[in-house]
This record gives structure tokens, C-alpha cells and sequence, in this order.
């Protein structure tokens, strides 16, 4: 029997232990579970910020009581204006109805306290209600008069637009009727101030302070030292890339930006000096961009003031940020310091050799005749008497005067009186000529930036005449076109690889005068025409060269930009110049030959840094 007992008493002993371990089991096992559901599943917290949503309750404290006493209603369509009655028996106070105040309200509550069975019933029937000396007032939600007694809370804000502040309030929140608060816009501003005034209730105020608390903070201000890259180009990779939403001005004054499409603030670029008109500016920020953006969902509508606007100064080489989460500026300034790299460099030598070479054979062929009756000359194909014998006059002499003018004889002319003579010239002539230009720049080269090598002249390109009429004589007035393109000039855009080798976007453009061509300007009446130079006729050899590739120390020779000319003229006698074999006798001839070529060599050298070479030095 005792042995009976004794089994179950340790059978009903195991057994406890047995539940007592399973609930401890239970306890911490829901304690992991409730530790794992709230935390272990959450996302990491981002650098510089919170990760939990933070909440404003943006709704008035319903407080007709102090008691906290929970009440049960059930009403079926039942007259609001009763059921606002037993409210204000329950909570000790007097009531008065506005104008206009009516309605069923049907809802069934349970242990709810009276403070808030009160919200609900304003909530569904849309109505409001002020306090003033224990009197409740009720009015419709949004109602434009006003029994409670009114002030004027004056808030100061510190940083942000009053403004901003006001419209948002007015926006969001005073505009959405809710119980307790006004149903109108309350909220304006003191401009001169920067204050916030407030005509409402104290729960308006109340709502009015967690909103200024919220965004009345001071602007924070980060500046980037930028080392390698310039300031314009960082700040607008930013914009672009970085904060694609916001889009980059291309540089606008920072003390004259105006708005732009979608809120974002643009402006043309200007430079923020002193505005004394010396051209001198110490420390002027450009701004690259301004992000602004609004959004409206509704009724609701964002905060109307500054989000992020990214500057740079060019003097200073820094980037600044107005504004902005702090993720945002980590953001950014990973961003710097990734991108804010060396630009690889290179020493570009440049031989620019002109080779020109031209050639002339000339071979006239003239006979002349001289007799009593006729005299003629047949050379380079035209025939003509000869001026101081001219055939058609007899006699001894005749004057021939002066063209001044002024009567006076040059010289005499007469007939020829000699005896027949027939006469043969010849001229043959070799002409040539060689000519060799050569231009060596060395200039220094940066990754992705186009540098320029300008050999190029100034010349006229036209001249427009005017004849002025002065009071005693008439003068001519002219004015000068002057071109600046008769030349070489050459583009050069270099990407350096690491690997040693330079591409290249190359683009030589090569002019020459080919022609000037010459027009009359007519002037006063008696007076000889004005020659004027018309037009300037270029000939133009230009390459565009797209990603040639040389490596380091090698020599690129760019040719084949060559211009041919060949002319001929022949003049001959009419008929004698055409007989075979003695016709040569009867013609001349003169050719020319012209040849120009240009030839470009480049050769590039890779700068490197004494610190890029020793982090590519290899320890053994």
C-alpha cells in the first residue's frame, strides 16, 4: 500500500516538473518569437537617420470632462441636438446651438469614456464645438461665425518662412473642420517678424506649436572641398546623376534664382559680387541646383519650403549643401569622395609641316613686222600697231598730251619711215619654287577636356564702301570685315587609359585663300570709279577624326591632305598657229603647276604621378 502511495507521489511529482519546464519553455520561447517579430524582421536603421515613423497627431483634445468615467450609448436615428444635450448634462455644462445645427446620429457604444463618445458623435454629424464659461457651443463644421471668444497667439518662427508655416496649417489641418479646432483658415503671418499668428482656440494653438517645433529648424549647411575635379562640374554631376529630380540650372546667381518649371528654382548664370561694377568677385556661389518639388494629394499639400539646394563656389573650390537629411548628405559626400579623382594628364608634341611646291615653263614665240605702209607685232597671240608708229597717220609729227590735264605734251608720235624689217623673238622660261612651313606646340592634355592649337591669320573678308558728301568735297567711307579662319587650327579630345593609351577625337581644320574677288563702287559724277574688295574665297581641307588610339610614346602621322593644280594656256596666231610642225613657231604657251599638303604628327606621353607609381610598385 505504501509502495502505492509512493509511486504516486512521485508520478505527480514528475508530472509537475514535467508542465512547470514545458510552460517555462512556452514563456521563452513566445518571449524570442515577440523579440524577433518586433526587431529581427525590422530593415537596418539608415546612417544619420531613424528608422521608425515618427507620428504628429494632428487632431484637437476633446476635453469636456476630466472625468474618465466610460459610458454606453445605443441610439437609432436619434435627434443630434438631444444626444449633444445629454453631453452637456453629463459633463456639467451649459449648451448652445448655432444656426443651422441638426440631424439623426445612429451608433452603438460600449465602455467608452465620455470625452470621446463626444468626438465620435462630431465626427459623424459634422458639427464643432468651442467652450466659453461653461457654456458649449455648437456650431456646423467649417462655419464662418464664431460665438467663443477669440485671441491672438503671436509665434515666433526662427528659421523656415512664416509664411510656409501658415499656408500649411491653413492647408492641411485648419481646413479639414475637425472637431474642436476652427473649420476656416486662421493662421496668417507678420511679415516684417517672421512671426506666426494665430486666431483661434487654444487647441488651434496647441496644433500650431507641434507643427512649428516639427519643421522650425535650423537649415543645416554642409560644405565638400573638391581637389581634383572643379567645383561647376561636381555640383552639376550631383544634380544629375545624384538627385535626378531636382535638374541642373547650368549655374544660377544664388542671390537671383527664380522659379522654375515643377517648383525646381533655375536662373541664368550670373556672378553673385558686389555689384559695383569693378568685375571683381571674392568668394561668389553659383547655384547648380534647387530642389523644390511640391506634391498635392487632394486637400492635403506639402510644406512649401526649402528641401536641398546644391551650390559650388569656383574661388574657394567647394561644394555647398543647404539643407537635406542627414542620409542625403552621406549620400553625397560618398559621392564626392568617389568621384572627386585625379584626371589622368598627358604631354601631346605636335609637328605641323606645310609642304607647298609650285612650277612654271613659259614659251612665247613673237614676231614683228615694220614697214613704211604696215607695222604689226604677233606675240603671245594678239596683233597690234605699234604706238609711236601708228600705220593710219601721215605726216611729220603729232602731239599727244598729257592725262592731267593741264595741256602740257607727253610726247610725239609719227609714222614709221624706216625700211622693212621682220623680226622673231623667243622666251622660254623654267620657274620653281618649293616651300616648307613647320609648327612644333607642345601643349598638356587632360582626360576628357578639348584642347585647342590655333595657328590661324586674320585677313579681310570684304570691304563695304560709302561715299560721304562733306560740304566742300565728297570723301569715301569704308568698312572692314576681318575673318579670323585663314590657317591651321586643330581639336583634340584625349581619354588616357590606364593601360597606356591615349584616344583620341581629332579634328584638324585647314584654310587657305583661294580667290579675292574685286567690284567698283560708283562716286560723284568726273571721278573714276572705287575698286573694292568684294568676297574672300577659302579653300578648306578639314578632318574629323573619331577615337584614334595611340599608345604611349608613339607617334600618329595624320597626311594625304594634299591640293593639285594644273593650268595650261596656249596663245597662238590665228591659221599659222595651226600648221603641223611649223605652227610651233606661231604659238606660246604657258603652264603652271601648284601642290600643297599638309602633314599632322602626334605624338602623346602619359604624365604619371610619383604616387600613382608607387602604388603600382610590387612588393616581392
Amino acid at each position: 500500500m505504501k509502495n502505492g502511495i509512493s509511486k504516486k507521489i512521485i508520478a505527480g511529482v514528475m508530472l509537475s516538473i514535467f508542465v512547470s519546464t514545458n510552460i517555462l519553455s512556452y514563456a521563452f520561447a513566445k518571449e524570442d518569437y515577440d523579440f524577433i517579430n518586433n526587431y529581427g524582421t525590422q530593415k537596418p536603421a539608415i546612417r544619420g537617420g531613424s528608422n521608425k515613423d515618427e507620428v504628429l497627431k494632428l487632431k484637437a483634445d476633446i476635453s469636456i470632462t476630466k472625468s474618465r468615467e466610460p459610458i454606453s450609448l445605443s441610439l437609432r436615428n436619434s435627434d443630434v441636438t438631444q444626444v449633444l444635450r445629454m453631453f452637456a448634462d453629463k459633463a456639467g455644462l451649459n449648451i448652445i446651438f448655432e444656426e443651422g445645427v441638426g440631424g439623426n446620429v445612429t451608433m452603438d457604444l460600449v465602455d467608452v469614456p465620455l470625452n470621446s463618445a463626444f468626438d465620435l458623435v462630431l465626427e459623424v454629424t459634422g458639427l464643432n464645438y468651442t467652450i466659453d464659461d461653461k457654456t458649449l457651443i455648437i456650431s456646423k463644421a467649417g462655419s464662418a461665425s464664431n460665438i467663443a471668444k477669440q485671441e491672438m497667439t503671436v509665434i515666433p518662427i526662427k528659421y523656415v518662412d512664416a509664411t510656409a508655416i501658415a499656408t500649411f496649417l491653413n492647408k492641411n489641418i485648419y481646413g479639414m473642420k475637425k472637431p474642436g479646432m476652427s473649420g476656416t483658415e486662421i493662421a496668417v503671418t507678420n511679415p516684417s517678424t517672421n512671426e506666426l499668428l494665430i486666431f483661434g482656440s487654444k487647441n488651434d494653438v496647441s496644433i500650431a506649436r507641434k507643427v512649428v517645433e516639427k519643421f522650425d529648424k535650423k537649415p543645416q549647411i554642409t560644405s565638400f572641398k573638391v581637389n581634383h575635379t572643379t567645383p561647376s562640374e561636381m555640383a552639376n554631376m550631383i544634380c544629375n546623376l545624384l538627385l535626378p529630380t531636382t535638374g541642373a540650372t547650368g549655374g544660377g546667381a544664388i542671390n537671383g534664382t527664380t522659379g522654375g518649371a515643377a517648383g525646381i528654382m533655375t536662373g541664368a548664370a550670373a556672378d553673385s559680387g558686389s555689384g559695383s561694377g569693378s568685375g571683381l568677385t571674392l568668394g561668389g556661389a553659383t547655384v547648380a541646383c534647387s530642389l523644390n518639388t511640391t506634391v498635392e494629394a487632394g486637400e492635403l499639400s506639402s510644406l512649401p519650403i526649402q528641401a536641398l539646394a546644391v551650390s559650388y563656389y569656383t574661388e574657394l573650390g567647394e561644394i555647398s549643401i543647404l539643407g537635406g537629411s542627414q542620409t542625403q548628405l552621406d549620400m553625397i559626400k560618398e559621392f564626392v569622395e568617389l568621384n572627386d579623382k585625379k584626371q589622368p594628364q598627358a604631354y601631346l608634341e605636335l609637328s605641323i609641316i606645310e609642304l607647298s611646291e609650285t612650277g612654271s615653263k613659259t614659251l612665247d614665240n613673237a614676231w614683228q613686222i615694220w614697214s613704211k605702209f604696215f607695222s604689226a607685232n604677233f606675240a603671245n597671240g594678239t596683233t597690234s600697231t605699234n604706238g609711236n608708229h601708228p600705220t593710219f597717220l601721215s605726216g611729220s609729227s603729232y602731239p599727244v598730251y598729257s592725262d592731267e590735264g593741264d595741256g602740257s605734251i607727253d610726247h610725239y608720235v609719227n609714222k614709221y619711215r624706216g625700211p622693212f624689217v621682220l623680226t622673231y623673238t623667243i622666251r622660254y622660261i623654267l620657274e620653281n619654287r618649293k616651300g616648307r612651313t613647320v609648327a612644333n606646340p607642345r601643349i598638356l592634355i587632360t582626360n576628357g577636356k578639348t584642347s585647342t592649337i590655333d595657328l590661324t591669320s586674320d585677313y579681310v573678308k570684304s570691304v563695304t564702301s560709302q561715299v560721304v558728301q562733306g560740304s566742300l568735297n565728297s570723301t569715301v567711307a569704308r568698312e572692314y570685315e576681318v575673318a579670323d579662319d585663314n590657317g591651321i587650327k586643330i581639336e583634340i579630345t584625349p581619354f588616357i587609359s590606364p593601360d597606356g593609351y591615349v584616344t583620341m577625337d581629332i579634328k584638324p581644320e585647314y584654310s587657305t585663300i583661294k580667290e579675292q574677288i574685286y567690284t567698283y563702287v560708283e562716286t560723284e559724277e568726273g571721278q573714276e570709279p572705287v575698286q573694292d574688295l568684294a568676297a574672300t574665297l577659302l579653300q578648306r581641307r578639314n578632318l574629323d577624326l573619331k577615337s584614334v588610339r595611340i599608345k604611349d610614346g608613339e607617334t600618329l602621322v595624320i597626311g594625304g591632305m594634299i591640293r593639285e593644280e594644273d593650268t595650261k594656256q596656249v596663245n597662238k596666231v590665228p591659221i599659222l598657229g595651226d600648221i603641223p610642225y611649223i605652227g610651233s613657231l606661231f604659238r606660246s604657251s604657258n603652264t603652271t603647276k601648284a601642290k600643297e599638303e599638309m602633314v599632322i604628327m602626334i605624338t602623346p606621353r602619359i604624365i604619371v604621378d610619383n604616387d600613382e607609381v608607387k602604388n603600382n610598385e610590387t612588393t616581392l
